[in-house]
């Protein structure tokens, strides 16, 4: 069979110069994930570190650790290669669509910066481990919730089920969750910078130590960059904004070059050396572990219908009937790369809107995700490069990528009624000021279920969105608890 045939490129009304152009293209807008997937992923472990070792949120990692701290980095660069060329791969073959893969903004964050930490602290508190060790399996326990986000998603693929969990989200709810996630990346992205830093007396405060330090204004370069790129729609705008401000950070003393540009895959974060422990910890903290996999899994299967429904769209895959073509077999593979992603060792992947780059250059079949995959493919031994990237090259990029979410607010604004909205605002809100995405979700449904009773609105309510409430509120019982 040919490439012609087995991509439909004549019935798809396409060529192979086309789809290669459009693959490349749509490489370049997602590729900056190559440098921020393992700074967000190596921020939380850090952060978990700090905790394990009884430091300071902010102390320096010792110096005893800084080798332990850079082979999990590079363990996270690497899988990020892997992961994003493997998951476009199964895309491109299985599921014949355009889209490209890697591990989602949002989710990294999520995993980062609430699971990671949440996992030390109980495999702490239950004397399970101490120290570094604890650390280090909380990575792994995280990306155990990713892989069972995986087989969530798997099953809820399937028509009739699929139907069921869309309909029980209220729309509102998905748009808070969205802008939620957004404003959650935003403040990782100040941080970054060191634009903010915990307050003393205050939850947050501006980091007036920083205004004297030269990386903190390239941390600000950096977001300049990247908004004048954004601005003038320059393809790869955020890869450059990244690369440009790494090579005057190298210049100036603020960035090392690695030891050796190339390397050998070295998969240092994945669940496979540790596995058995890993599941059988995971099952021990089951009441942790399993409403961090279902907040993953709501987060990322929204996500996905959501992406997959604009991008189809755009590209004109929809068929006489209204339906998206060969829509299970791209929720499939897209399932399918979230239960592979911990494997490789990082976050769950998700199909990238930056896809639709590709697709305005004509992109339109598997053709376009088989070229992403494999300049993903050719990315992975220049891990130790991408991996010397410093925060504040990244962080500029990241307050932008939070700006992208907003787009949904429009939806927000139009609904005139209180008990849709409020639940919206909450879960909004509380997704960066509790730092949790688990958190945020959660007390979006319960308001929303709450507001709808107390309205005297019962038709509104949904069977599912009181099972996903109900579940939440013994996630926050649990935690009460201690357990």
């Amino acid at each position: 069979m040919s490439v012609t045939s087995f991509f439909e490129l004549k019935a798809r009304n396409t060529n192979l110069k086309t789809e290669t152009i459009a693959g490349i293209t749509t490489f370049l807008a997602m590729a900056y994930i190559l440098f921020v997937n393992p700074s967000i992923l190596t921020g939380g472990f850090e952060l978990a570190l700090r905790t394990s070792l009884g430091l300071s949120p902010t102390a320096p990692i010792p110096a005893a650790y800084q080798s332990l701290d850079n082979v999990i980095r590079i363990g996270f660069t690497v899988a990020t290669a892997t992961a994003a060329a493997v998951a476009t791969l199964i895309m491109a073959l299985f599921g014949k669509m355009p889209f490209g893969l890697a591990p989602g903004m949002g989710e990294n964050a999520f995993i980062a910066y609430t699971v990671i930490p949440s996992f030390t602290n109980v495999l702490i508190t239950s004397h399970y481990m101490q120290g570094e060790s604890a650390a280090v399996f909380a990575v792994y326990l995280s990306l155990i919730s990713v892989f069972f986000n995986g087989i969530l998603f798997l099953i809820f693929s399937v028509g009739g089920i699929r139907e069921f969990i869309i309909n029980s989200v209220p729309e509102t709810l998905r748009i808070g969750i969205g802008i939620g996630i957004g404003l959650f990346i935003s403040l990782i992205g100040l941080a970054d910078i060191g634009i903010v830093e915990p307050g003393q007396g205050t939850p947050i405060q501006l980091n007036t130590a920083l205004l004297s330090q030269g990386a903190f204004y390239l941390g600000l370069v950096s977001f300049f960059i990247a908004a004048a790129l954004l601005i003038a729609r320059v393809i790869g705008g955020f890869i450059i904004a990244i690369i440009a401000t790494t090579v005057v950070g190298g210049v100036m003393g603020y960035v090392s070059l690695p030891s050796a540009i190339l390397t050998v895959p070295d998969f240092a974060t994945s669940i496979v050396p540790n596995l058995s422990t890993s599941f059988y910890l995971y099952f021990v903290l089951f009441g942790l572990g399993f409403p961090i996999a279902f907040s993953l899994f709501l987060v990322d299967f929204f996500d996905g219908v959501g992406t997959i429904s604009g991008l189809a769209t755009k590209a004109g895959l929809i068929d006489e009937k209204g339906k998206i073509k060969n829509i299970n077999r791209t929720l499939i593979s897209d399932a399918l790369a979230s239960i592979l992603a911990p494997f490789f060792g990082t976050s769950t992947t998700v199909i990238y809107v930056e896809s639709a780059t590709g697709i305005e250059q004509g992109g339109k079949s598997g053709l376009t995700a088989l070229v992403i995959s494999l300049l993903f493919f050719a990315s992975i031994p220049l891990a130790p490069l991408f991996s010397v990237v410093p925060g504040f090259a990244t962080g500029g990029v990241l307050v932008l990528v939070g700006l992208l979410f907003l787009s949904l607010a429009g939806k927000l604004v139009t609904n005139n009624d209180m008990t849709d909205t409020i639940p919206a605002f909450v879960t909004m809100i509380s997704i960066p000021f509790t730092y949790s995405i688990t958190a945020g979700i959660g007390l979006g449904f319960i308001s929303y279920v709450v507001l709808k009773l107390a309205s005297g609105k019962f038709r509104d309510l949904k069977l599912g969105s009181i099972i996903i409430t109900i579940l939440f509120i013994i996630y926050f019982a649990l935690l009460a608890t201690g357990l």
